[in-house]
Formats: C-alpha cells, structure tokens, sequence
C-alpha cells in the first residue's frame, strides 16, 4: 500500500495503527509479515531470514494494549520508575556535581569514583540537560535548578570562545587543555542551554543556544571540515550520520517550545540528510560516512584512509541508525507528520533486523564494511545502545501499536533483564539516563490511555 494511502485508511478507520493489523484479541502468528512496509527479502538484505518466536501480541476486545509480552505496562513503568530514582537522578545529583570549582564532574557509575576530573563540554551539556530535565519534567525540586544553574553559571563564565562556540576540554579547575575542537562540545551546549531556558526562562540562555547552532551548523557545512573532536579526523567535507542525529534532538527539543524559523530548517536539513542520504532504503542500512557530496565514498584504495580507526568510510553503525529512526520521530510528532513518522519507523525496523544478534545475552552490532554487513558479523555495540533501541519500539507502538514493534521490545527488554548488573556503561551521561527519562513518559502517557495507541495516526 502507497504510504499516502496508507495513512488515509488509518485516518478513516478511526483504528490504532498497526501493520500487519490484527483483530481485536487475536494473537498474531510467528509467520506474519513484519514491519511498516513490506518485509526486506533475506537474499537483498544478505541476511537470514529472521525467526521470531511466537510473540504473546493480543490486543484487549476494545483495540488496547495491556501487556507486551509477559509484562504489564505497570511491571515495565515499576522498574523504570526504579531506575529513573537510583540510576539517573539519585545517581547524579549524588555524584555529579562539582560543589568546589562548579558544573559537573563524571563519576564512574559501578565503583563511584571519579578516574578522570577533566571536563568535557561533550559531557558538561549533556548533565546541564540532566539537571534541567530532572527540574523540568520530574518533581521541580529546587534542588535540580540549583544545580543546573551553577552549572550553567560555571560553564558561561569559562567556555565560551569566539564566534559563538565553546572550548572542547578543560582541567576541573577550568584550565583550557583544548580549545575549539569537537563539534559535540556545541551540539550538547545546545542541548543543555535550551533545556535551561525552557527552566528558567533566561533569555541569555535562549539566545546562546541559537547562536550556538548556527555556529554548529556553519561548522558542519563548511568544505573544509574534518570532523575532529568526538572521533578521527576526515577527508575535508565528511558528512557524518552521528553528525546529524546528534544535532536533531536539541533542535527538536527546542523548537517545541521556541519559535526560530532558522533552526526550523535546519532540523529539517538534519531529517532529510538522515532519511535521504544517509539511509540506503533499497539496501536496507545507513552509510555512516559520505563524502563532500553527500556521497558513498569510492570501494578503492582512493577510500581506504581510515582502517584502522572507527568509523571509517565504510562504517555501518546500527547504533547511529537507530538513534536516527527514533529522533526522526520525535521531530515526526513535533511537525505533524505522519509521513516522516512511518518513514523513521521503517528505517529503525530495517536497523533492528539486520543489526540484532542473539548471541550471548543479545545485543546490536556494527558493521565496518558492507561483507560484514551481509555476513551479519560484526562487532558488539556497547550496553549503552539496547537503550535508544528501546526508545524507538516503545514509541511505535505507542503511537501504532505495530506488531514488530511488540516483537522488538519483548526481545530487547528480556536481554535487558539478562544483565544482572543492569545498563550502564562508565560515565556515559546521555543514553541510559535518556532511555530511562522516555521510557518513564512513554509508560506513564500509554497507561493514561489504558494501552491504547495515541491520536497521532486518527482522523
């Protein structure tokens, strides 16, 4: 079915989408097609053919989803609930901030120690958006603004460089050790910035963070970037995929609550890199790496500059991917699109099918080269990805109700619940804490809705 006709018949119906659609209380067969569209054949993907097992899918007599598999939706909101107070914001307010030269320290999260006090502005936006999240969207303690506010005050007072941007790494005691350097150093002060005036209402802070991103994107853009920082340095003009997934999610989450049509077309520029370019939808992966033309790099010895290094010009990052399919529906729901939703749920499922091993307790690979790819032999991705894989099934099926999605969840989360120890991977501040944080929302609006998909996708 054409997409547009696609939506129009979820439209009409009146019905929670999901493809294949399923009456009301019946299981769906381990056979069924999966996914938004038609399922990718194994001999194009290079691929086996995936074996689900049979999944306990069933829909309640009035179109609702009370369980994904074995778990109640209140059993999985009990346990995110659990992590969100001890692994995210007990953690953090615990650990986490620098209380003698000011923002924010990074605190190994098994043993609590701190092994390096430098601070990066990778990691000092990323627990700037922490604290005003926590503020924001979970209790308003004045304790979270407090701590968002020194950091904020810390990170103003002796980060800022020329041109708009902000220093790379810093002693703790805020000696510069690396200027202007790592892109991500802007993107997350953007992060962090927005997040704080959407706390504060610090008009300071709301014109930082645009300025910020017209500087990140003029960077991006330039012909003579390398894309240094955050990775090795590359062929001047490199495109990343990381590049623009990382750079979405601060727009989307500031252009819902911040009318700037300059970054309403960025974020737009982000999507369609991402969706148009990045993501080769007949051969169902994401090219990494593009060259200055927003090009596949060439399969010769002209490429072959980065070997020995991530992410090289060949890269195929399952983990990047899918942090695209769900932040390309999060700004899907931000615009009103419903296309732009289903075409971000398709290139996550195509990335959980092809990235996905169940091998030990289960995870996501990456893939250097295409061969890997194809022979479905790639490297583990760390702990810390199961979590954006998550983020994208639960938002399909709260606002579809997909079967693939349920499928997907069901066997992410049991591979979650193999790891004694829980997620968590050194001091890493954004993707298990993000998960946690969505995870909670998600939950708590589905059970409002007593398991019913949202209004997205009706008339």
């Amino acid at each position: 079915m054409k997409r547009r006709a696609f939506i129009s018949t979820v439209a009409a119906g009146g019905a929670a989408l999901a493809v294949p659609k399923l009456e009301a209380g019946a299981p769906r067969s381990a056979g069924a097609s999966r996914g938004s569209g038609p399922a990718m054949p194994a001999a194009q993907a290079g691929q086996k053919p995936l074996t689900i097992s049979t999944p306990s899918f069933r829909l309640a007599p009035d179109g609702a989803l009370p369980r994904i598999g074995k778990w109640s939706l209140e059993e999985i909101q009990s346990r995110f609930k659990k992590e969100l107070a001890e692994d995210a914001i007990g953690f953090w307010e615990t650990y986490g901030i620098d209380k003698q030269y000011g923002a924010y320290l990074r605190p190994d999260k098994k043993d609590k120690t701190y092994p390096n006090t430098d601070k990066d502005l990778y990691s000092q936006g990323r627990i700037l958006w922490l604290f005003s999240s926590f503020y924001n969207y979970f209790g308003r303690k004045k304790s979270h603004l407090d701590a968002a506010r020194q950091g904020y005050q810390a990170l103003l007072k002796n980060c800022r460089q020329p041109g708009d941007h902000w220093g790379t790494l810093y002693t703790r005691d805020w000696k510069m050790k690396e200027g202007i350097l790592d892109i991500y150093a802007d993107i997350y002060m953007v992060l962090g910035l927005q997040e704080y005036y959407k706390a504060t209402g610090d008009e300071e802070a709301k014109k930082l963070a645009i300025a910020t991103s017209c500087a990140a994107n003029e960077t991006i853009v330039a012909p003579h970037y390398q894309g240094p920082g955050h990775g090795p340095t590359y062929e001047p003009g490199i495109k990343r995929l990381g590049t623009w997934v990382h750079f979405l999610y601060p727009l989307t989450l500031f252009l819902s609550h911040t009318q700037e049509v300059g970054l309403e077309r960025i974020a737009r520029f982000c999507v369609r890199n991402i969706l148009t370019r990045h993501w080769q939808r007949d051969k169902g992966f994401a090219w990494e790496c593009l060259d200055h033309q927003y090009q596949p790099y060439s399969d010769d010895y002209l490429s072959r500059w980065a070997e020995d290094q991530n992410y090289g010009p060949y890269e195929i990052s399952g983990w990047h991917s899918v942090q695209g399919a769900f932040k390309v529906m999060l700004e899907a729901l931000r615009v009103g699109s419903r296309e732009m939703f289903l075409d971000g749920m398709e290139f996550g499922f195509q990335t959980c099918r092809t990235h996905w091993t169940g091998e030990g307790m289960g995870g996501f690979q990456a893939f250097k080269n295409p061969a890997e790819w194809k022979n479905g032999k790639g490297t583990l991705e760390p702990d810390a990805a199961i979590y954006d894989y998550l983020i994208f099934t639960m938002l399909a099926i709260e606002h579809t109700l997909s079967p693939e999605a349920v499928d997907w969840f069901e066997r992410i989360y049991a591979a979650i619940l193999k790891r004694p120890e829980g997620i968590f991977t050194g001091s890493l501040t954004l993707h298990e804490p993000r998960g946690v944080m969505l995870g909670t929302q998600i939950l708590e609006r589905m059970i409002e809705r007593r398991g019913k998909a949202s209004d997205f996708f009706r008339g």
